[in-house]
């Protein structure tokens, strides 16, 4: 790569970086309302405070009552 392409692929990060900058400007304001109305609203995802269904001991459950049992053997 010549200097001047490397120049020349700088100056476009930079505009592009430049340009998502002004971007995230206008959309800040947005994001906020966005996230205030939510949390009035209570849409907004929160740690559960009970104990919930641990899901791979249930996988583990699903898979021993599927799993072919061992056959017994004969009694004579």
């Amino acid at each position: 790569m010549s200097d001047n392409e490397a120049i020349e692929m700088m100056q476009r990060c930079k505009h592009e970086i430049t340009i998502l900058r002004q971007q995230l400007e206008h959309l800040r304001p947005k994001a906020e309302a966005y996230d205030n109305l939510a949390a009035v609203l209570n849409l907004l995802p929160r740690p559960s405070v009970s104990m919930g269904e641990d899901l791979v001991w249930t996988l583990d459950k699903r898979m021993r009552e599927l799993a072919p049992k061992p056959a017994e053997p004969v009694r004579p």
